[in-house]
């Protein structure tokens, strides 16, 4: 719950509800309307209306006479996005899921047709992943690599797979592209994806996906472990922190759960 300021503005809180209003709404509103929803009177919102007009941060239909957001309330939202750094943004929640798993976990974008690691919370286990920010990895054998191949368009994965096959690194690795076709099929309808020791015979690692404002697959984070110590149990705990992290650093980035 938010706090309330300690020296509040009345018209400055007027007019931040009229904004939110018709953020919330999603669609134009008539004078009425707003003073109807927020319990103002027409005459105040009126007069905050035309201020905002002024600014840029409300338009008004010539037509219809009804008023939605301005471009400068875009311009806002955009600018605070593009200040943004994903990897501060999902930092303190790496280390956050590392404190509920105790395994290694990284954030990782797509570079080139691979996979690019841009962070890297160790956990404090003695036997642990051997990797390092910087590091390359490929993208059908490995859990974030999964996850950030699934949501590509078709032609995409088929320019990528052309130029980057799918290279055998284990007994496990996927090498048939109908079979990683479905795989990514499973991936899209869980919301998740797994490396079966596919990448390293020993590791085992689960993804999930981090979403913009725009609900566009960015980046995808994962939990790494050595394949002994995860059993059935210990992948359905990781797979329920991983989600929840995930929507945590999307919703950072301003995804608000709609497609």
């Amino acid at each position: 719950m938010k706090k309330s300021p300690k020296y509040p503005i009345k018209v400055l809180n007027k007019s931040l509800s009229i904004l939110e209003i018709l953020l919330q709404q999603g669609s134009s509103m008539n004078m009425t309307e707003l003073s109807e929803k927020l319990g103002f009177y027409p005459s105040t919102i009126h007069r905050i209306l035309d201020t905002l007009k002024h600014w840029g941060y409300v338009e008004q239909d010539s037509h219809t006479q009804k008023y939605q957001l301005g471009l400068k309330a875009l311009e806002l939202g955009m600018a605070k996005l593009h200040q943004m750094d994903l990897v501060r943004e999902a930092t303190p929640h790496l280390k956050e899921l590392v404190n509920q798993c105790n395994e290694t976990v990284h954030l990782g974008v797509l570079e080139a047709g691979e996979v690019l690691y841009l962070a890297k919370e160790e956990s404090s286990q003695t036997i642990r992943m051997i990797s390092y920010v910087g590091k390359r990895a490929p993208l059908h054998c490995t859990s974030l690599g999964k996850v950030l191949l699934a949501y590509l368009s078709v032609e995409e994965r088929k320019k990528i797979l052309g130029e980057k096959g799918l290279p055998r690194l284990t007994e496990n690795t996927i090498t048939d592209k109908k079979e990683l076709e479905k795989e990514l099929g499973k991936v899209r309808e869980q919301g998740f994806a797994l490396d079966r020791r596919e990448n390293e015979k020993d590791v085992r690692c689960i993804a999930a996906p981090i979403r913009n404002f725009q609900g566009k697959i960015i980046a995808a984070i994962s939990i790494s472990g050595p394949a002994f110590r995860i059993d059935v149990n210990t992948r359905n705990n990781q797979k329920k922190a991983l989600l929840e992290i995930s929507k945590k650093i999307s919703k950072r980035l301003g995804y608000n759960g709609k497609l």
